[in-house]
């Protein structure tokens, strides 16, 4: 049975994205936003998502933000005194899992970028075209469900879809892995493609975290009939996530020796002490609506769990089910360690939203209405988005033509 469908388009309607994107891209996206559901919409979408990679700008410092693109954009020039011998000789040793580097994405794209230009913006460029194309590809799974259309809680889901946005080309290997990841996620559990099983094991070229992530999908698979033990394992995690931090440290010796190095360097007191310092005064309210997120996230999986036989009767939703349990399980227990819990539980929104949407928008009166502050629950996450976002753009991004951002950002810088 055919349960997607994008909606049909008028001429008028496609010329006026048509011109709005040529006046200034984000005039384009916005008005783009107006009907989601087409495919013009996504192309809009894809082409504003390049805009911002060429016109991201992380040396300008609008906040006290740790801004990790500042970091690729002065090691870049770095690569352009690599020979190929050098470099094709540590890509080997990549592959073949020796010591060293743990993923290849941004040495891969910075030495190539680097023997032809010095200008960051085109290396950004080609981060957000391939962040792009693979988080369109996984959203279009949300939007062309018949349950989508524009109303305010769509809009919530697509926000919780699509937490991890275009500005994570910052962070772009963890984050451009992490819709890698997904899309690969859904075509094995939902379409049960299992060719997407290579894409999968690609992961690690963007993240050498992401074999846990290979791992589980794994231990899934040979569990996907145990709901219940999941189930089970879920609330443990929840309640009891503090003692992993131990778990963690006394499993390290079961690990592959080319993983020991780096599950270490997560787990260190030390890491973890810098994740948690105080940095602004701030940090107790971002500590409250942390908490406040949590407990939202909570109390969504409690609904699910709840009315899990409406769940697994929809053969949409029924697998995405499992692999939300067992990958919340899988962060609240890692939750102590905050560069793989807090990391990983992001993983998990995408699949909450299309549950949602599929098994429970317009059926669940309450829970609709319980959505529907989502911009409360996020409040300081939404502020701290939107100063980030400001923080590495210049204004020119936001009025001027995509003809006069090739030409600044990738012709005269």
């Amino acid at each position: 049975m055919r349960y997607s469908v994008w909606l049909p388009e008028t001429k008028i309607d496609l010329q006026i994205k048509v011109l709005l994107f040529l006046v200034s891209p984000f005039y384009g996206f916005l008005y783009a936003l107006r009907r989601i559901k087409t495919k013009s919409s996504f192309v809009i979408f894809f082409l504003f998502a390049l805009c911002f990679g060429m016109a991201f700008t992380p040396d300008k410092r609008g906040t006290e933000a740790y801004i990790d693109g500042q970091n690729y954009a002065e090691e870049m020039p770095w690569f352009a005194n690599m020979s190929d011998e050098h470099f094709y000789s540590e890509f080997k040793e990549f592959l073949a899992f020796s010591e060293g580097k743990k993923d290849y994405y941004y040495d891969f794209i910075a030495f190539h970028i680097s023997k032809f230009t010095s200008n960051y913006h085109v290396m950004f460029l080609i981060f957000a075209m391939v962040f792009a194309f693979f988080s369109l590809k996984t959203y279009k799974y949300l939007v062309i469900e018949k349950e989508f259309d524009n109303s305010y809680i769509c809009i919530l889901l697509s926000y919780l879809f699509m937490f991890n946005g275009i500005f994570n080309i910052n962070g772009v290997r963890f984050w451009t892995a992490y819709w890698v990841a997904l899309l690969a996620l859904f075509k094995i559990f939902k379409d049960g493609n299992y060719k997407y099983l290579l894409l999968l094991l690609i992961t690690p070229f963007f993240h050498g975290s992401y074999w846990l992530v290979i791992s589980l999908a794994v231990i899934i698979f040979l569990t996907r009939k145990f709901y219940n033990v999941w189930i089970i394992l879920y609330f443990l995690s929840f309640f009891f996530g503090q003692l992993s931090l131990q778990m963690a440290n006394e499993s390290i010796d079961y690990l592959p020796t080319f993983l020991q190095g780096p599950a270490l360097s997560y787990i260190s007191m030390e890491k973890i002490l810098k994740s948690n310092q105080v940095g602004t005064g701030f940090w107790i309210v971002g500590e409250i609506f942390n908490y406040i997120v949590s407990i939202f996230f909570f109390v969504v999986m409690i609904i699910f769990i709840k009315n899990k036989r409406t769940i697994l009767a929809d053969e949409r939703v029924k697998n995405i089910f499992l692999l939300l349990l067992s990958l919340m399980t899988f962060a609240n227990f890692t939750m102590p360690i905050p560069s793989v819990g807090i990391r990983f539980i992001i993983l998990t929104y995408p699949l909450v939203a299309y549950i949602w949407l599929v098994c429970f928008k317009g059926k669940f009166f309450k829970g609709d209405l319980f959505l529907k502050f989502i911009p409360l629950y996020f409040f300081m996450t939404l502020y701290s988005q939107l100063t980030l976002y400001l923080s590495t753009l210049n204004i020119d991004f936001f009025i001027a033509s995509p003809i006069y951002l090739i030409i600044r950002y990738l012709v005269v810088s």
